[in-house]
């Protein structure tokens, strides 16, 4: 977990940065891991471990009604709940 969220802050960081970031693999398999655990109990861990702010709000609004959407040579499909 703390692998996961400190590779989440530096993406995060470059993000703010304006830095273009791509995210496949490692990002599918944090997506499988989360998607096992219920949600407010891993932000209420994640509180109680000190994470707050900013990276807190990402994780809750990453976990919470997502969608995405693809770009393939500036060409945007649509949002697509997942």
């Amino acid at each position: 977990m703390t692998n996961l969220l400190l590779f989440l802050d530096k993406i995060l960081r470059s993000v703010d940065e304006g830095y273009c970031v791509d995210v496949v693999g490692l990002f599918l398999d944090l997506v499988k891991a989360l998607d096992k655990v219920p949600r407010l109990r891993l932000l209420e861990k994640l509180k109680k471990h000190g994470i707050r702010g900013k990276l807190l709000r990402a994780i809750s609004d990453w976990l919470n009604n997502r969608k995405q959407r693809v770009c393939i040579k500036g060409k945007w499909s649509s949002w697509g709940e997942v």
